[in-house]
């Protein structure tokens, strides 16, 4: 059982969240609500920098390996697929 943080978790502290709302709030970000938020798409493509993923296909195949510790890493409560990356 992982009982410490994860060093993707560790590395998303960085980036200040409200900073991030307020740029959006500015330039009027759109919201989906049947897809996911835009600070947890904003995880999944920082992840797949960090991964050196090449392609969508890829990113998302990580992401549904790792799709119990999804919400520990910041990617929100949903398994990510495909479909929600295409349409976010």
């Amino acid at each position: 059982m992982h009982i410490e943080t994860f060093v993707f978790a560790q590395i998303v502290q960085f980036p200040p969240q409200m900073l991030f709302r307020r740029i959006l709030a500015k330039y009027n970000g759109r919201t989906n609500e049947r897809s996911m938020s835009h600070w947890n798409y904003f995880m999944v493509l920082m992840f797949g920098q960090l991964m050196n993923c090449e392609s969508l296909r890829e990113l998302t195949f990580i992401a549904i390996a790792h799709a119990k510790n999804s919400e520990h890493l910041g990617f929100g409560p949903k398994p990510i697929n495909r479909q929600m990356l295409s349409k976010a």
